[in-house]
């Protein structure tokens, strides 16, 4: 394998962890953010109704 180093290798693996890690990171925070929109009632009823008529099917 040509070119190929173990600092490559390193690189790839790091950035193979770290783009799910961040990815989970993201959902979480928007996760989070959600709840605390929904727990102060800034939510409207019409955005719920659609949301769980999206996810129904």
């Amino acid at each position: 394998m040509r070119g190929v180093t173990m600092n490559n290798v390193a690189e790839t693996r790091t950035s193979a962890i770290s783009m799910p890690y961040a990815l989970s990171v993201l959902l979480a925070g928007n996760t989070f953010a959600l709840l605390a929109l929904d727990h102060l009632g800034q939510i409207p009823a019409w955005i719920k109704s659609a949301v769980a008529l999206f996810l129904a099917f």
